[in-house]
């Protein structure tokens, strides 16, 4: 089956990166019009009552949903469960599209927060037990390999960040002065391609290259394709405009690079939303060779 590459809308990243503040329980998503959106979040406070009002609330049992739910929000590095909650009832393309996109959402918010995932059709497999024993099986998973330890290795270098969004309170990546010129000039319209890359020793945050005009026909040859890098771009559609934000990836980039820019992503978005107060419509994330 082909996967689905949905985008990530801005709503649903700021509400993820917020509730590693650990008072939230879980953050339901929904698929809207080609987007993950965010659908609903309930407060972390006693755990199975916290499954019951999930249920009872924000589930529908005639309409397929996500939900990213927090077993433990007493830790410093939360993990989250995925649930996919996909009735019977809903159609054949929703049961696919749903199915189908799990790791594109998972890979967009980051592997590293998960800590596993259940499926379910009837609102009455939707409880706390269900939720602890996704988490149960992913740990009693086969060995590690050589590439999955040192996935380990960089997520705990991205959790010893503590890159909590716009509610950290220390910037592990300094963010410099000509990338917020740069960004303020794409907000005035002035230039629609903002490609950024962190310096040598991975300390900072440089603008690489910047373009008045790209045409989205353009975009895929506009991209460094050797190394990670950062994009905001302005798409000039008929009558409207749209801002998106990219994290994009080599496939072959070492593993250590990755998870450096996939912790450094959300510095460069709290900079963007919160002191320039730039509001990104979309954010998409690729860790591929090829777009």
């Amino acid at each position: 089956m082909a996967r689905a590459n949905l985008l990530l809308s801005a709503d649903l990243e700021r509400a993820f990166a917020d509730a590693q503040s650990g008072k939230l329980r879980y953050v339901k998503v929904s698929i809207d019009d080609e987007s993950f959106v965010l659908s609903a979040v309930g407060a972390a406070a006693e755990p199975r009552a916290d499954v019951e009002q999930l249920v009872t609330t924000h589930l529908d049992a005639q309409q397929a949903s996500f939900v990213l739910l927090c077993v433990d929000t007493n830790v410093a590095a939360l993990r989250w469960v995925l649930l996919a909650f996909v009735p019977e009832s809903v159609s054949v393309r929703d049961r696919m599209l749903y199915s189908s996109s799990r790791d594109s959402l998972k890979k967009q918010l980051g592997l590293n927060y998960f800590a596993g995932e259940f499926h379910a059709t009837e609102l009455s497999e939707v409880t706390w037990e269900s939720f602890l024993e996704a988490r149960k099986k992913q740990a009693a998973d086969a060995p590690l390999s050589e590439s999955e330890r040192l996935l380990k290795e960089a997520a705990k270098l991205e959790r010893d960040t503590n890159v909590k969004s716009s509610a950290m309170g220390v910037v592990p990546f300094e963010i410099t002065q000509n990338v917020r010129d740069k960004l303020r000039l794409l907000q005035d319209n002035k230039f629609d391609w903002i490609a950024m890359k962190l310096s040598e020793d991975n300390e900072s945050v440089e603008v690489v290259k910047s373009l008045e005009s790209v045409e989205l026909i353009d975009v895929p040859a506009t991209l460094d394709r050797r190394s990670p890098s950062f994009v905001a771009y302005r798409y000039r559609a008929p009558g409207a405009t749209s801002l998106i934000f990219m994290y994009v990836c080599p496939e072959d980039s070492p593993v250590r690079l990755k998870m450096v820019y996939s912790t450094c992503k959300a510095t460069v978005l709290a900079v963007a939303n919160e002191e320039l107060n730039i509001k990104f419509d979309h954010t998409v994330s690729s860790v591929s060779s090829c777009l």
